[in-house]
């Protein structure tokens, strides 16, 4: 008979593994992992995650970039704007719920494909939109592909990586994603829409229609990225958990030869053929919501719904911020484009903090100095100089919270309901994003940007709330944190 361990106080009893066996798997498991380190096919997987959520991002700042666009072509409101970022943000909720309920049952290789190409499709829609309609619809396709992809890609990489690598992947793919992202979004709407459309009307059709291209060359290096990705391996830990352990020592080897394409490879037995772990099969999705699952979540939820949703106003919103006060349009879109930097080497500290600093305090300080910054924008001077340095402040600190939560958040699951803890729960500031922006267009109409900065910093406040209820994770395996694979 095997050996049972009790549950820890407060604990589902599903949470937590109740045989020798289990328990022996899970330290195998983590000893395999650490003892393979980093190697060249780690680092091709997280280039290959990270060019894809490069792409995303952009992706997600062409509402803002077509925007002006749009209201002049269409005559659209500022609200219809916004109502274009909720259709997008509301849909990557629900690809991000889905998508990461897929992924606990079916696999992170099969759905982190299947997403990009949804995405890809839904740029297309957008690109050839006949109508405003048509372009609400576009949108929702796109989000329901960008959600899904991002909450697997966060998985694959948490669950692919050692202990010590770990915390470096995850904010990695923040600096590529959100980081270069947002200001490669903004230089390539200005080349788009600034440069090319007006001096080559035959080709882009002229100023009026080179927002389409916005759409039609994103889709491009999308359909590269799912090619690439074709030989990507399954996490071990998602194949222990599900008992193919022949699979799990397979990708193991692979992992540890550093070649991506499994042909020829050796398989060593990293795990015996008669590992185990228990409870994957009786596992439900109201587990995220009991216990410390459940409380762990409620602290999630509480960082991504303010932080994320005020990020997602800013944006939609920082060239129509800047052109309410009185600058052009390619004028804003500089600004926003250098405003923007400070993503890059805001997520970029924040991949250092996380190999060095305990997560926590991390985020915490990251949210205080967003908050500041965004307060001193809504009620500062109005001159180029404050602008700049002060947006350019927001955007440092609060993508350096966002790198921090989002090292944190696949560490606060268990893998038989990472990824779907993750879509459900971290995703939670997409729901703000649906919700606020026409909220703050119609706030941006009729009190003006000070309001909607003032809210923003409030927001980002309100994470401290949270913060001190989470579990603290740092320098931990998974197999440690959850006491299984």
């Amino acid at each position: 008979m095997s050996e049972t361990t009790l549950p820890k106080s407060g604990d589902d009893p599903r949470t937590t593994p109740t045989t020798a066996n289990s328990s022996r798997t899970a330290a195998l498991l983590a000893a395999a992992m650490d003892r393979i380190g980093v190697t060249r096919c780690h680092k091709v997987v997280l280039f290959l995650v990270t060019f894809g959520a490069f792409f995303d991002v952009i992706e997600q700042n062409t509402v803002g970039m077509a925007g002006p666009a749009l209201t002049a072509q269409w005559g659209i409101s500022s609200a219809q704007v916004g109502l274009l970022a909720s259709a997008t943000f509301g849909a990557m909720y629900l690809g991000a719920v889905a998508g990461g309920w897929m992924a606990d049952r079916w696999g992170r290789k099969t759905m982190f494909s299947f997403n990009l190409a949804v995405y890809s499709l839904g740029g297309l829609i957008c690109a050839f939109a006949a109508n405003y309609a048509m372009m609400v619809a576009g949108r929702i396709v796109v989000g329901l592909g960008l959600g899904g992809e991002f909450v697997v890609g966060l998985a694959l990489l948490a669950e692919l990586t050692s202990t010590k690598f770990r915390g470096t992947a995850v904010s990695l793919l923040q600096v590529g994603a959100g980081g270069l992202g947002n200001p490669a979004a903004n230089l390539f709407g200005f080349l788009v829409i600034g440069v090319l459309g007006p001096i080559l009307p035959l080709v882009l059709g002229g100023p009026d229609t080179a927002w389409r291209w916005l759409y039609i060359f994103l889709a491009l290096p999308a359909l590269l990225v799912l090619y690439l990705r074709r030989h990507f391996p399954e996490t071990p830990r998602f194949l222990v958990m599900r008992g193919r352990i022949a699979e799990a020592n397979k990708t193991l080897s692979v992992l540890a030869s550093g070649r991506m394409n499994p042909r020829g490879v050796t398989v060593t037995e990293y795990l015996p053929d008669d590992a185990s772990f228990d409870g994957a099969e009786n596992s439900r999705w109201t587990d995220i919501l009991r216990g410390r699952l459940g409380r762990n979540s409620a602290v999630l939820a509480t960082c991504t719904s303010m932080l994320f949703g005020a990020q997602f106003v800013m944006l939609t919103f920082w060239p129509i911020i800047l052109i309410s006060r009185g600058y052009e349009v390619v004028t804003s879109l500089v600004f926003t484009m250098v405003i923007d930097l400070g993503a890059l080497l805001g997520a970029s500290a924040a991949s250092f903090f996380n190999t060095k600093f305990k997560r926590r305090p991390t985020v915490a300080a990251g949210a205080v100095l967003s908050a500041a910054a965004a307060l001193v924008l809504a009620f500062g001077g109005n001159d180029v100089a404050t602008i700049l340095i002060v947006g350019f402040l927001f955007e440092f600190f609060s993508w350096w919270t966002n790198t921090a939560i989002s090292a944190w958040a696949p560490e606060l699951y268990p893998t038989r309901v990472r990824a779907f803890g993750i879509g459900a729960v971290s995703n939670l500031g997409l729901i703000g994003g649906a919700i606020l922006p026409p909220v703050a267009g119609a706030l941006l109409g009729s009190l003006g940007s000070s309001a909607l900065l003032g809210l923003v910093g409030v927001m980002c406040l309100l994470v401290l709330v949270a913060v001190p209820f989470g579990p603290e994770t740092f320098g931990r395996s998974l197999e440690e944190i959850h006491g299984e694979a």
